[in-house]
Parts: structure tokens; C-alpha cells; sequence
């Protein structure tokens, strides 16, 4: 009769497939599956680690092509010059009253320094991939003005005025076709390549011998060049004048100004820009005449203050992949939480198995992504990829969870987060805000869904199937 009355008020106990030994108590149930859920979204950072690998590589498959092309075609450029460089003799007197003369080379920059550039860009492919190069034709003018002999030389000194000469350099000089000639205060001088002076400037240089300094201390001399080159990436110049005036005029719509000093006027249209420098030399670090001593350090000084500007492509489609997959693991957290919460209010059982299912489409994603992208641009792979996907999963879905509306559900969540992503992405100065706006946000929506649930009193749904 005891036996009797006891079965009758104790509940019955459901036929689910429980682990030996695990108890079945109210809470027991739902914290097993948020610690397999937990285990499983850790688990996707290896994916999606693999998938990130996959994009890097093939960035900088995209830069090694770059900078092939650029060897090919012409290495970033800094011009520089001219630069006037005098050999001079310095007299000193040994202990035994011996004069001895030891070799010294001067060198002077321009008191006025005038630029103008005319830049053509073109982009050049190997295979899928692309770089952009330019032709530029430059005119460098302006006029040097020597200081008194006694301000860079001592009693004594013998100045080897035959022996001076100007320099003219750049990166690359390859892409330069033809003789270079220079217009020295009326005369022309053809350029020769090379110079064994100022070495540690700059990498490639031309150089000529100028006639007629000795009388010429004090007046103004003037100079004029014109140089056409090829090269890509960037295009830099010096201020090396007391007044530098620096312009740059390209078809290029997409230019970045980079160095010491930004322009004082630029415009920029889709049909290419303009932009106008003038810099002083007290806004610099190096005088205007320096002796072999100082070389090093005033080239070191030069470097730092060059300007110009970079003929950058559009944010690449690597780069917006890689930020893409930064977020990879919230989307499976979010889509995860949503299947947890039918299960947990809906009385639904879906089976780990199905959660790695969906949480690998998701991850392909980001590898879908990066793979049309290459071919197609971001914007129309990144639709198709999210198209793709969000089809999949919500087709699947429909009977994981029992019904079109829930997976609809499911459809509607990713389509907000991806294309939530897709305004992200193309965010600079607001990206943080919104991002943080939006997670939270989704964490008040979660809040506010779960809000009269009872966390003690869910138990393990009846139906049969482990999950």
C-alpha cells in the first residue's frame, strides 16, 4: 500500500538518453548545454584563425606582385636636387709647423626651390592582381645663392672651384630615357650618371660640373631641369630651398598626402587632384649648407622632412575581409544564443551536431568572402556570400527547428547582422560607436526575450534524441 502511494505521487521520469550518473536536477540540464555551446564557440577560433591565414596570404601574395611590378616599372621615387657641391682643400699645421691640406667637399642647396609635377597613373595587372604605377614630368627650378667663402672655410683653405658640380637624385633612376640636361644660369649641361658624393642621401644620382663660381659669390644663379620617370607607390620631394614651392597635378582620385608637411591647397575630384606646398626652412632640421662631416646627419634630416604624396588604390578587398573576419566569432555567438533560447522556450531539441553544422556555414562565409571577392569586388561578393549562407542555414534550419517561421527568424537575425557588418566596414571615425551601440543593443534585446524565464525550473525537454 506504501509502495503504491509513493509511485502514485512521485513524477514520472522522462526517457531521454542521459549520461550515467549525471543528475537530472531542474538547472543541470540547461547549464550542460551552455557548457557545450561555450566549448563549441571556442572550438570555431580555429576556423576561424585558418580562414584569417588564408586572407593574409593572399594579401601579401598581393604585395609581393606589388612590389614586383614596382621593380619592373620603377620604385617609389624621391627626387632631390639639385645639389651644389664644392671640393675644397682644408690647410692645418702638424706640430713640426708643416702645412698639410686634407680633402673637404661643401655642399649648398638652393636659396629659391621651385617643383612642378605632371603625374600620369595606370593601373598594371598579373593575373588577379593589381598595381598602380605613374609617369611623372617634373620641372625643378630655381637659384643658388653662395654664402662668403669665409662663412664655410679658413685661412688657408684652397677651394677647387673647377672641380664643382651639381647632383641630382632619385630612388630609381632606370625609367629615365635620354639625356638629362640642366639650364646652369643660361647654359645647358648634360647630366652623367652617378657621383661618388652624397652616397648616403639618396640612391641613385646624376651629376655635371658647373663653370664660373669664383666670381659668381653672392649672385644669384639659376637653374632648371626637366625629368621624366616612372614609379609607383608614392612620389616625394625635399624641401631644400629657404622657400620651397612644391605642386603636384595627377589623374590619379584616390591620393593619400604623407611626410613632414601636408599641402597648404589641395583639391581632389574623381578625375584626379592638385595640391600646392610652400615650406619655409625654418620648418626644417638641416641648414642650407653643410661640409662632408655633417652628411650623415644632415641626410638623416633631409629624409625626415620630405613630403608628398602616395597613389594608394581604395581599401583593398584583403583588408575589408580580414576586419570582416574579426567578427566572425560574434555572429556564432548571437546564432548559437537564438537556437539556445527556442530550445530553452520552444521546448525544442537541436543536437550539437546541427549547432556545427550551422556555425561551419558560417564560418565558409568569410572564405566565400575573400574568394569572389578577388574577382568581383567586396561589395558584390560580401552579397553574395551573405546571400548564400543566410539562404543555407534558414533551408536547414526550417527543420532543425520545426517550423519556416522560426527559421525565418533565424534568416532575418543574420541578414541584420551581416548587413549591420557590411555599414561597419565602410565606417572610419564612427566604427568604434557603432559597434558598440549595436552589441549592446543586441545584448538588451536578449535581456529583454529572457527577462520571465526561470532559469531553475527549465527542465530537459522529453522528446527523445540527445542534444
Amino acid at each position: 500500500m506504501s509502495d503504491s502511494s509513493s509511485n502514485a505521487s512521485s513524477p514520472t521520469t522522462p526517457r531521454s538518453a542521459w549520461p550515467a550518473g549525471l543528475a537530472t536536477t531542474a538547472s543541470s540540464a540547461p547549464v550542460l548545454k551552455v557548457a557545450l555551446i561555450l566549448a563549441m564557440v571556442i572550438g570555431f577560433l580555429l576556423p576561424l584563425a585558418l580562414v584569417r591565414d588564408v586572407i593574409v596570404e593572399r594579401q601579401h601574395r598581393q604585395d609581393s606582385v606589388i612590389d614586383e611590378i614596382g621593380r619592373i616599372w620603377g620604385k617609389r621615387q624621391e627626387v632631390l636636387g639639385p645639389i651644389l657641391m664644392i671640393p675644397y682643400r682644408e690647410a692645418h699645421t702638424t706640430e713640426r709647423g708643416e702645412v698639410r691640406y686634407r680633402d673637404r667637399c661643401a655642399f649648398f642647396l638652393p636659396d629659391r626651390y621651385d617643383v612642378g609635377a605632371e603625374v600620369g597613373s595606370e593601373i598594371r595587372r598579373r593575373g588577379i592582381f593589381e598595381a598602380v604605377v605613374y609617369t611623372a614630368d617634373i620641372l625643378l627650378a630655381g637659384a643658388f645663392v653662395l654664402p662668403d667663402v669665409a662663412e664655410w672655410t679658413s685661412e688657408g683653405d684652397e677651394i677647387l672651384w673647377d672641380q664643382a658640380s651639381i647632383v641630382i637624385g632619385a630612388n630609381d633612376l632606370r625609367s629615365i630615357d635620354g639625356v638629362v640636361t640642366v639650364d646652369w644660369n643660361g647654359e645647358a649641361l648634360a647630366l652623367e650618371p652617378g657621383s661618388p658624393a652624397l652616397s648616403r642621401l639618396i640612391g641613385g644620382r646624376m651629376s655635371t660640373r658647373v663653370p664660373n663660381l669664383a666670381g659668381a659669390v653672392g649672385q644669384p644663379i639659376s637653374f632648371e631641369t626637366n625629368l621624366a620617370l616612372n614609379g609607383s607607390d608614392s612620389l616625394d620631394f625635399a624641401p631644400l630651398g629657404r622657400e620651397s614651392h612644391v605642386s603636384i597635378r595627377s589623374d590619379w582620385p584616390d591620393p593619400s598626402f604623407a611626410g613632414a608637411f601636408l599641402p597648404d591647397a589641395h583639391t581632389v575630384t574623381e578625375s584626379g587632384f592638385e595640391a600646392d606646398w610652400t615650406v619655409s626652412y625654418y620648418g626644417r632640421g638641416f641648414p642650407q649648407f653643410w661640409t662632408a662631416d655633417d652628411e650623415q646627419g644632415t641626410g638623416a634630416e633631409i629624409r625626415t622632412a620630405s613630403f608628398g604624396v602616395r597613389f594608394v588604390q581604395p581599401v583593398s578587398a584583403y583588408l575589408q575581409s580580414e576586419r570582416s573576419a574579426k567578427h566572425g566569432v560574434l555572429f556564432i555567438i548571437f546564432t548559437f544564443a537564438v537556437f539556445f533560447l527556442f530550445e530553452t522556450v520552444a521546448g525544442l531539441r537541436i543536437h550539437v551536431f546541427q549547432y556545427g553544422l550551422v556555425g561551419m556555414s558560417l564560418c565558409l562565409f568569410y572564405l566565400l568572402l575573400i574568394s569572389l571577392a578577388e574577382h568581383l569586388g567586396f561589395a558584390a561578393a560580401y552579397g553574395i556570400g551573405a546571400a548564400a549562407v543566410v539562404g543555407q542555414i534558414v533551408l536547414y534550419t526550417a527543420k532543425v527547428l520545426g517550423s519556416i517561421k522560426r527559421s525565418a527568424a533565424i534568416g532575418a537575425l543574420l541578414t541584420a547582422l551581416y548587413g549591420g557588418l557590411f555599414v561597419l566596414m565602410g565606417l572610419e571615425d564612427f566604427a568604434l560607436l557603432f559597434g558598440s551601440v549595436a552589441l549592446f543593443a543586441a545584448l538588451g534585446a536578449v535581456m529583454y526575450v529572457t527577462r520571465n524565464i526561470d532559469w531553475y525550473a527549465v527542465k530537459r525537454p522529453a522528446a527523445a534524441g540527445a542534444g
